[in-house]
C-alpha cells in the first residue's frame, strides 16, 4: 500500500511535468518524428528491463490482434493528437484535457458493461464537458490576425482528441495487464507501436534540423522518453494493474495543476478567466468521481 501511494505521487510528479517537457521537445523535434523515437527507445529499455528480470514476451500469435489494437492505440494515434497538439497548443491546455481521463474511463467502462450508472457521474460529466467548452470558447473565433486562433483551436482539439484516445486505452489494455503483466504488455504494445509509426517517423524525420537542437529541446525529449514513457508508464500500469483503472486516474489526473504552476513559471503564460472556469469545472468533476469512491468505501 506504501509503495503503491509513493508510485501515486511520483505519477502525479512525473504527469505533470511531461506536458512542460513535451511542449520544450516539439519545439525542435517534429511531432511525428519525435514519437517513434519516443516509444522505440522506451520499447527497447522495457524489454532490456524485462530481460534483466529473466523474463520473456508471453504472447502467442493469438494475442497478436489485441496488442496490435492497443499499439495503434498508444503510438500513432495518440501521439499524434498529443504531440502534435502540443506543437500548437499550451502544456497546460494538454494536462487540462487529459484530466477528463477519469470521467472518460468510467463512461467507456459503463459501454463495455464493466461499471454501473450513478446520477453523480452525470453531474461529473456534464461538469466535464463545461470545463473542456470553457477552455475552447475563446479559440472559436476564427477571425483572429496571422492565424494565431486558429492554429490554437486545432491544437486544443488535437489534444482532446489524444485525451479520448489515451482514455480508449486505458480501458482497453486492463484484460492485457491482468492476463500477461504491465512489464510484457508495456514492451509488446511499445515496440509494435513505434514499428506502426516507422513510416510517418522517416517520412517527418526531413524536417528535423539537428544542428539547431539546444539542450532544453534535447532535455525535453529525454524526459518524456526516459522519465515519461519507461518509468512513469511502467509506474502507471503497475497502479492500474492492482486498482481499478477509474480509482487510480481520479488522483493521478489531478496532475493538471502541476502543469499549469511550471508552464506559468517556464513559459509566463497568462491564466485567462475561461482557462480558469475551465479549471475549475474539471477539477470539480474530478472531486465529484472521488466522492463516488469514498461513499462505496474504496
Amino acid at each position: 500500500m506504501r509503495r503503491t501511494a509513493i508510485y501515486l505521487i511520483l505519477m502525479v510528479i512525473i504527469g505533470g511535468a511531461t506536458p512542460i517537457a513535451g511542449r520544450m521537445a516539439v519545439r525542435e523535434f517534429p511531432p511525428l518524428t519525435a514519437a517513434w523515437f519516443r516509444f522505440g527507445i522506451a520499447g527497447i529499455l522495457l524489454w532490456l528491463t524485462l530481460r534483466a528480470r529473466g523474463q520473456r514476451l508471453p504472447f502467442t500469435r493469438k494475442d497478436l490482434p489485441t496488442l496490435l489494437g492497443l499499439a495503434l492505440l498508444c503510438v500513432p494515434i495518440n501521439q499524434a493528437g498529443y504531440l502534435g497538439g502540443l506543437k500548437l497548443s499550451n502544456a497546460s491546455h494538454a494536462a487540462l484535457f487529459y484530466a477528463l481521463n477519469p470521467v472518460m474511463v468510467f463512461w467507456l467502462s459503463l459501454l463495455l458493461g464493466r461499471n454501473t450508472f450513478q446520477p453523480v457521474m452525470l453531474v461529473a460529466a456534464f461538469l466535464a464537458f463545461l470545463g473542456a467548452a470553457c477552455v475552447l470558447w475563446p479559440n472559436l473565433s476564427w477571425s483572429a490576425p496571422g492565424g494565431s486562433t486558429k492554429t490554437m483551436l486545432l491544437g486544443d482539439l488535437l489534444l482532446l482528441s489524444a485525451a479520448m484516445s489515451w482514455s480508449m486505452y486505458i480501458v482497453a489494455s486492463k484484460k492485457a495487464l491482468g492476463a500477461f503483466g504491465p512489464l510484457p504488455t508495456l514492451t509488446a504494445v511499445f515496440l509494435l507501436g513505434a514499428l506502426m509509426q516507422t513510416p510517418l517517423g522517416l517520412y517527418s524525420l526531413g524536417d528535423l534540423d539537428w544542428g539547431a537542437l539546444t539542450l532544453r529541446g534535447v532535455g525535453g525529449f529525454a524526459f518524456i522518453t526516459v522519465v515519461s514513457s519507461f518509468l512513469g508508464y511502467l509506474m502507471t500500469y503497475a497502479v492500474l494493474s492492482r486498482h481499478d483503472a477509474t480509482r487510480a486516474m481520479i488522483f493521478v489526473n489531478a496532475q493538471f495543476l502541476v502543469t499549469i504552476f511550471f508552464e506559468w513559471i517556464l513559459f509566463r503564460e497568462p491564466l485567462s478567466a475561461p482557462f480558469i472556469v475551465g479549471s475549475l469545472l474539471i477539477f470539480a468533476a474530478i472531486v465529484l468521481d472521488f466522492v463516488r469512491y469514498a461513499r462505496r468505501g474504496g
